[in-house]
């Protein structure tokens, strides 16, 4: 199923939107549009008729919204705090922050994100973001009108840099300058991650006064930072972005002032989250990459800081998935029933099979024992039954205490010595006794015979039945009988 994602920039001099489609087989971009407002537009006006341009150039019905609020609206602190669970740092912020903003915190919507700073292995180090709820109701009011409810609502020019620590593995200090007509927001990386966000107006529209005033700004909150986080910040690189770039020599420029390489960002070119397509005539990278990085943000799935939170928290869950949950919901209970109707069916012939085989053993019991006419545990009755007949008829081998033949035999060859002039000619194993015949050569070697078997303790009693001599061989014949 592939989803429409809307990523909408909304700032004071443009709204730019970027309309793409993601699926198992990637992520398209579908259509897009950039709308530049004049400097007496630059308010919730400018913002109904770009948007009006925007809806009727892309369809977006259906799209998941992610929208940037305007940076230099956003109020921006680094604290610290002694613990690290999210709950607790919901409750105490707003009264950390009080002392430093110049109205009541209950006015604003605040969120943060943690940052992994060196040396700071106690403290746990945020960026804060404020916005005032009267204005990002505005906002969100504004969007409504054309049935537009984003899904995040987060810092102008903040997806691009979280969008490049992604994308920029090599470099793990470095800058992002989003530079507008009138305002520059600049993103300090720090070890990957955003350390930093501050936003300051530029006061001239002269190339090279914007350009001086922004550098200045720039080692101004460079300073600032190191002394915040205390070492040094060494930057590897600096990356602009932004529709306030006018020409291709910008960063040359801003690039000699500051001693640093300078790039300009362009996603499309550089990011493999876009399957391949040839960029679109009228991409151009700086105008349309903000936009672009929160579509992408959403993508991704990416954390970061969104000010749909507590009475502006997104609530069109439901609306937007209802279908999609109510199939869900119907399949589950086909598959429900499906199982409950396996178990039915498997109970029903297990049920059928003991039925049968309770049948076959009352056939068995009743041909077995015909004169038993009540049959109650037809098992139990033909155990009951074969234990009597075994004790009546004493079936050889199920008496109370066995004697096995290989047992009398290897008694009587332990008990015989083997000097003995002695020949076991026949024995015959009863129920209680044994019948031993054989011959030997004196009357005094039956006796030593008969009381050398009576030490044996299972043999109970032993007789001599006969003894003779056999005239022609001159050897006493015997029998023994022993019994136990």
């Amino acid at each position: 199923m592939r989803r429409k994602i809307l990523g909408l920039d909304i700032r004071h001099d443009a709204v730019s939107a970027v309309l793409i489609k993601s699926g198992i087989k990637g992520t398209a971009i579908d259509a897009h549009v950039h709308v530049p407002l004049l400097a007496r537009e630059a308010d919730e006006t400018g913002w109904v008729a770009a948007l009006e341009t925007i809806v009727k150039k892309m369809d977006i019905s259906g799209s998941v919204c992610v929208a940037s609020f305007p940076a230099d609206e956003i109020s921006y602190r680094n604290i610290q705090v002694p613990f690290k669970g999210q709950k607790k740092i919901k409750k105490i912020l707003p009264y950390e922050l009080e002392p430093t903003f110049p109205f009541p915190t209950h006015d604003l919507i605040i969120d943060f994100v943690t940052l992994k700073l060196p040396d700071n292995i106690n403290d746990n180090n945020l960026i804060t973001a404020a916005v005032e709820k009267s204005k990002l109701q505005s906002f969100l009011d504004t969007l409504a009108t054309f049935n537009i409810a984003p899904e995040t609502v987060t810092v102008g020019g903040y997806p691009i840099a979280v969008c490049l620590t992604h994308l920029l593995d090599d470099r793990k200090n470095w800058l992002v300058v989003d530079i507008d007509s009138n305002n520059v927001a600049i993103f300090f990386i720090l070890s990957g991650g955003v350390c930093l966000i501050r936003s300051f107006p530029i006061r001239s529209n002269s190339r090279s006064y914007k350009i001086k005033s922004i550098c200045s700004t720039i080692r101004q909150t460079h300073a600032a930072l190191e002394k915040m986080i205390g070492f040094e910040f060494d930057p590897d690189g600096l990356f602009i972005t932004g529709c306030g770039l006018d020409d291709l020599g910008f960063e040359q420029d801003m690039g000699e002032a500051l001693g640093l390489s300078i790039e300009r960002v362009d996603l499309l070119r550089d990011t493999d989250l876009i399957k391949h397509q040839d960029p679109p005539k009228s991409w151009i990278p700086f105008l349309m990459d903000n936009a672009l990085s929160l579509a992408l943000m959403e993508v991704e799935g990416a954390n970061g800081l969104n000010f749909r939170k507590g009475p502006f928290a997104s609530k069109k869950f439901w609306e937007e998935n209802k279908k999609g949950l109510i199939q869900t919901g119907v399949f589950f209970a086909l598959v429900v029933a499906l199982a409950f109707f396996n178990v039915f069916i498997d109970s029903y012939f297990m049920g059928k099979r003991l039925t049968r085989l309770d049948n076959q053993t009352t056939d068995i019991f009743t041909s077995t024992f015909p004169d038993v006419k009540k049959i109650v545990d037809p098992v139990q009755q033909m155990r009951i039954k074969i234990q009597a007949a075994r004790k009546k008829e004493l079936l050889p081998g199920e008496a109370e205490k066995p004697i096995r033949a290989i047992d009398i035999l290897n008694n009587i060859s332990q008990r015989i010595p083997s000097e003995t002039d002695v020949t076991l000619t026949r024995m015959v194993i009863g129920l209680e006794n044994v019948v031993i015949s054989g011959d030997t050569d004196t009357f005094n070697s039956v006796d030593n015979i008969k009381s050398r078997l009576e030490q044996v303790d299972s043999f109970k009693k032993i007789i001599i039945s006969s003894a003779n001599i056999n005239k022609s061989d001159n050897r006493v014949r015997f029998k023994l009988k022993i019994t136990f």
